[in-house]
């Protein structure tokens, strides 16, 4: 597979989709015409020809990750309760994110977190009106209409492959996307049809006129019964949509063979299961960017941002003999989390225990790019105890090892440049059976990236702690783990072994690096599956000696840089 910067490739492609937007058959009427050299007469109704965008309001030079156009108004709508309406505004969505300056945001998850910063930090306008008219579906399509060449109509069952092959084309189409119950109601908005896919599938859009061109540097692995989540940054980007729903990892390899080294699939894949669909995607040099249940991502990219600073952290006095320990919850990578519950539920980052202790927070280098306003929220509310952190492995969840070398240096300098603008020092890798000089080398190796934190897939603590030197940066493995049902992830066995444990600086002993797994906490006073997880890490805290001092990721790594580094 070739591999192209995602920037040029990502600009180009969204620069040649303004102008060029070539029409599928209808069965009602021939395809208009457009040509990219041309401007049709204006009293051709049946002439679309977007905006051509300036590049540098298209994408932040340094993201890797698809971005729209830069907002300055935001119309928030409900959801609505009809799977046929879901599906016609995410595709609208996803053209007004790349098109307009007017974006639409469905009111879910932690959304009223974050609006605000849209409007201090960024200056947008925040409204539920369309054209000066309330935002129902009906407004809403005729307030785009000008935005949209037509529409493709697919079937209104959200198990049937039409509806994938819909969301595939509708970017490179410029088309909102309509049902048999939602046509009448797009055809009044004035949108011709365009493309009809009622009866096409996977194989078809495979040999089709268009396939070659959607993006080779994304691509959405989401079944279509999850409309709007994902559909509307598909859109956006132009990319693939489609679900790999068998067992076996060749066909799923063979799904996603068209993309380029280095792409980043958005979603998930329960199906042929978490550690299967990564590896796969790793043996391809493909990171996947966990987000199935994520909304609104075509409009949270409108927002650039090129870097954003952390708050300063606390930094404690050091106590001759003391075991440093360092407390990291896991998942952060995991977007659609981030964007739903995370900051708003008490078992984790709405705890009130939050700000009692120093802990580290993962945060995907995805955010920054994909949903600044909602990263900017967190850095805000965090205190001088909270430390956010890379995770999880590079621009997307992979196992490092599993690539070609060069394409892995090349990842590796990607994800640095990404960190810096996130102000992120530390990298945590997961990876399976990946904690070898060779493979962690590449991410030390980069200016930004301060240590590395290493969890394996098979077992989180596996490696009890171990150490390595990187030309002096530490790949820290995980000494201990919180985790329900795992005969050494329960908390009565870590601090037992934590208060026992060594207390001399120069000893490598005498730092902890936990991981907290994010799914598991106290529950009815005992630790399990879906427990309060914040609350967990509070009862360890309260049964650990004095001799032990809990301090955040920057701090951990700065101590043991100190007393431990070899020396030469």
């Amino acid at each position: 597979m070739k591999r192209f910067r995602r920037t040029a490739a990502l600009l180009l492609s969204l620069l040649l989709l303004a102008p060029a937007c070539s029409r599928g058959e209808s069965p009602d009427e021939p395809p208009p015409t457009s040509d990219a050299e041309t401007t049709a007469p204006a009293e051709e109704e049946t002439e679309f020809q977007p905006e051509v965008l300036d590049a540098e309001e298209t994408i932040i030079a340094v993201s890797y990750y698809p971005k729209g156009r830069i907002a300055k108004t935001v119309i928030r709508i409900p959801e609505p309760a009809s799977y046929s309406e879901k599906l016609t505004l995410a595709s609208l969505q996803g053209l007004a994110a790349r098109y307009s300056e007017e974006k639409i945001l469905f009111r879910v998850g932690a959304s009223d977190l974050y609006t605000p910063y849209m409007e201090k930090n960024w200056g947008v306008t925040i409204t539920n009106r369309v054209g000066g008219k309330p935002a129902n579906f009906e407004n809403l399509l005729a307030g785009y209409r000008d935005l949209c060449a037509g529409y493709i109509l697919c079937a209104a069952d959200p198990d049937d492959p039409s509806v994938s092959v819909a969301v595939s084309l509708a970017g490179i189409l410029d088309c909102v996307i309509a049902t048999p119950d939602t046509r009448a109601a797009v055809e009044k908005a004035g949108y011709p049809p365009v493309l009809d896919v009622t009866e096409c599938d996977e194989k078809w859009l495979r040999a089709s006129e268009y396939w070659d061109r959607l993006s080779r540097e994304f691509a959405f692995e989401q079944p279509a019964s999850m409309a709007p989540k994902l559909v509307d940054y598909a859109v956006m980007a132009g990319a693939y949509f489609g679900f790999y729903d068998g067992k076996v990892a060749a066909g799923h390899k063979k799904m996603y063979d068209f993309l380029n080294d280095g792409a980043i699939v958005f979603g998930y894949n329960n199906t042929l299961g978490e550690y299967d669909a990564v590896k796969s995607f790793s043996e391809m040099n493909i990171q996947m960017v966990p987000s199935d249940h994520a909304y609104n991502l075509s409009t949270l990219s409108c927002f650039p941002q090129y870097e954003l600073k952390q708050k300063e952290r606390e930094i404690p006095e050091t106590p001759e003999a003391v075991h440093t320990l360092c407390i990291v919850m896991s998942d952060g990578d995991n977007i659609q989390w981030v964007l739903n519950n995370f900051a708003t539920s008490s078992e984790w980052f709405a705890n009130p225990h939050r700000g009692e202790f120093p802990i580290g927070w993962g945060v995907s280098p995805a955010l920054l790019d994909t949903a600044a306003p909602m990263l900017a929220y967190l850095y805000d509310k965090a205190t001088p105890r909270d430390e956010f952190m890379m995770q999880l492995s590079g621009l997307g969840y992979t196992f490092p090892s599993r690539w070609d070398r060069e394409e892995r240096q090349k990842m590796a300098h990607e994800l640095a440049l990404s960190m810096r603008r996130a102000d992120l020092h530390i990298a945590e890798i997961l990876d399976d059976g990946g904690f070898t000089a060779e493979n962690l080398g590449d991410f030390a190796a980069e200016d930004g990236i301060d240590g590395i934190f290493y969890i394996d897939y098979s077992h989180y603590s596996g490696l009890g702690g171990e150490i390595l030197w990187l030309d002096g940066k530490p790949a820290v493995s995980a000494r201990h783990m919180i985790w329900a049902d795992h005969p050494t992830g329960n908390l009565g066995f870590i601090t037992r072994r934590i208060n026992n444990a060594p207390t001399d600086p120069a000893d490598e002993g005498s730092y902890t690096f936990l991981i907290v797994h994010a799914w598991s906490g106290l529950k009815n006073g005992k630790l399990a599956q879906h427990g309060n997880t914040l609350d967990a890490v509070a009862a360890l805290i309260a049964d650990l000696d004095e001799d032990v001092q809990i301090v955040t990721p920057g701090v951990f790594l700065e101590r043991l840089i100190a007393n431990c580094a070899p020396k030469g």
